[in-house]
């Protein structure tokens, strides 16, 4: 890629189109024509995405409700797409995760775009890349069509993402979390044992501030059934720490090398041999090894290297030191085999009992009466209408318990959300 060339955006991978415009400088004219309608239809299809599969997040991050809406895990099907799509209720769920998240993501491409529009700097509307499996997206990027002038400039552009996402995702994390109910986390099954998979959301620093703030100290063994929120304040958190790794086009690189200069470029191999060896962690640094290797580990030089970089701005670049600590998850996502057997449901019932909630049991339904737990079914709708909205899945009939008591098992899907 040409010095020249500087991609923003959360998770941003290059595609071939992007590299071929990369190497032909645009004319002054096309730089300053919008193409509004390509970044409306793929903001369209990355909504209608992460809606539907905030559904799925909302539910597999938690250890009181199950579902059958999504039989290949994190991928949208046909079936999938038409049950959420045709329950208002369940739209309104899959809602208060894709509404926060995009925000977080549209404001994190609006810094960087604000940013080039103060110094003159053309550059595209911000792109995103919808996807129909796990968050629904890939992020979002937007393309410099002209030479940065100075690290400056550099500084300015690159820090503005991160900064616009993270103001964002406080205040969602801090409500996400007030809403959200500890839980412990269920026993692992026996062998032959019937079995749930309950996905666990990796710990950060700020989320661990914000549980202690609501919570206190959890006791051990056991977690948080986050509220929607507080999902895309975690995805939000995850999305920025990527984002300010320090090495090459990502945003902590254009950091480095506007406070650094050319020292990152020796810094750059350490930096990634640590990257690398976080997989020994969790699998996925290594495919993020590979996707910063592709992408370049040393940053491409500014027109005018000699101007050096403010002592304001250097004291910004702590700042962004110190969000990226608050936001690293080492290990971003657990995936737990949990019984879903009578232990369970004893497990359940003895916490709720513990926390002052009381768990009802008509017939062979669950009946939650605890206005933060979204959980419940028709039933549990019905005895909490008069209190809090329901989002409920007006087609599903088929409610039961699983292994006889304790856990909800949703049929469609169903939740309160205060």
């Amino acid at each position: 890629m040409r010095s020249d060339q500087v991609d923003f955006g959360p998770d941003y991978l290059p595609s071939l189109e992007t590299e071929t415009l990369g190497l032909v400088q645009p004319s002054a004219g096309s730089a300053n024509k919008p193409r509004w309608w390509l970044a409306a239809m793929l903001f369209a299809a990355t909504f209608v995405f992460c809606t539907t599969l905030g559904v799925f997040w909302a539910y597999a991050v938690r250890t009181d409700v199950t579902t059958d809406l999504f039989p290949y895990s994190s991928i949208i099907t046909l079936d999938t797409f038409q049950r959420i799509w045709s329950s208002p209720r369940l739209l309104l769920f899959g809602l208060s995760f894709s509404i926060p998240a995009l925000g977080i993501l549209t404001c994190h491409e609006l810094g960087h775009y604000l940013a080039c529009r103060r110094y003159r700097v053309p550059a595209t509307l911000p792109y995103f890349l919808p996807m129909p499996a796990i968050f629904g997206t890939l992020g979002a990027f937007i393309k410099i069509k002209a030479p940065i002038r100075h690290k400056k400039q550099l500084f300015d552009i690159g820090i503005a993402g991160p900064l616009a996402g993270f103001a964002v995702l406080v205040p969602l994390l801090l409500i996400g979390v007030a809403k959200s109910s500890p839980a412990p986390l269920p026993l692992s099954p026996s062998e032959g044992q019937s079995f749930a998979t309950l996905l666990v959301p990796g710990q950060c620093l700020a989320l661990q501030l914000a549980t202690r703030l609501f919570h206190g100290q959890l006791p051990e063994g056991w977690i948080l059934n986050l509220h929607p929120f507080a999902i895309a304040a975690w995805f939000g958190m995850l999305v920025t720490a990527l984002n300010l790794l320090p090495l090459g086009q990502l945003d902590g690189g254009h950091v480095l090398y506007a406070t650094a200069g050319k020292s990152q470029h020796r810094l750059a191999i350490p930096l990634w041999l640590l990257l690398a060896s976080m997989s020994f962690f969790w699998p996925g640094w290594a495919l993020w090894a590979v996707i910063t290797l592709f992408l370049g580990l040393r940053h491409p030089p500014v027109v005018d290297e000699a101007a050096p970089l403010d002592n304001k701005r250097k004291a910004l670049a702590v700042v962004a030191l110190a969000v990226f600590v608050l936001c690293f998850i080492p290990r971003p996502l657990e995936e737990r085999r949990v019984d879903i057997g009578p232990a369970a449901g004893d497990l359940l019932a003895r916490s709720s009992a513990i926390q002052g909630r009381q768990i009802q049991h008509e017939g062979d339904r669950a009946v939650v009466d605890q206005l933060h737990l979204h959980v419940g079914s028709e039933t549990a709708a019905g005895h909490l209408d008069s209190q809090l909205p329901q989002f409920v899945d007006q087609g599903a009939d088929q409610f039961g318990r699983l292994g006889g008591r304790g856990r909800a098992v949703e049929g469609g899907a169903s939740a309160a959300l205060q």
